[in-house]
């Protein structure tokens, strides 16, 4: 089986990545590195596409450094849609997500990645706050 971490490179994620890694370790299980630069970002691609391929090969260092494989992946899009494609085809036994820990009022008018992953998971959904 495998673990799905889906993350953005923010502040609040960082707490996702840790214990993603470890959980990853525990279980002896591949991780696959989900990060996704969506459409609001087009104008400022470039950047964008650096700073989350620093953020995966941050992720996937540490996790060689602790004999965990890594498998990183960048994609482009909806962030919820491309977490669960890909715990779809690895057969995931769990996606690991941070939160940002917005209010009731964000989550009405913006969403939120967290709460579109746990509705429409295959498998566990571990939210790390």
């Amino acid at each position: 089986m495998s673990i799905v971490l889906a993350t953005d490179g923010k502040p609040h994620s960082n707490k996702a990545v840790e214990y993603a890694l470890e959980y990853a370790r525990l279980r002896n299980e591949t991780l696959y590195v989900v990060y996704v630069v969506g459409s609001k970002q087009d104008e400022d691609r470039e950047p964008s596409m650096k700073a989350a391929k620093r953020h995966i090969d941050k992720i996937k260092l540490t996790g060689s450094e602790q004999g965990i494989d890594v498998v990183a992946l960048l994609e482009s899009g909806s962030p919820g849609e491309a977490c669960i494609n890909m715990a779809e085809r690895v057969n995931a036994s769990a996606i690991i997500v941070g939160t940002s820990g917005k209010n009731v009022l964000d989550r009405l008018f913006i969403g939120s990645v967290s709460e579109y992953i746990v509705r429409r998971a295959p498998c566990t959904v571990i939210i790390v706050r």
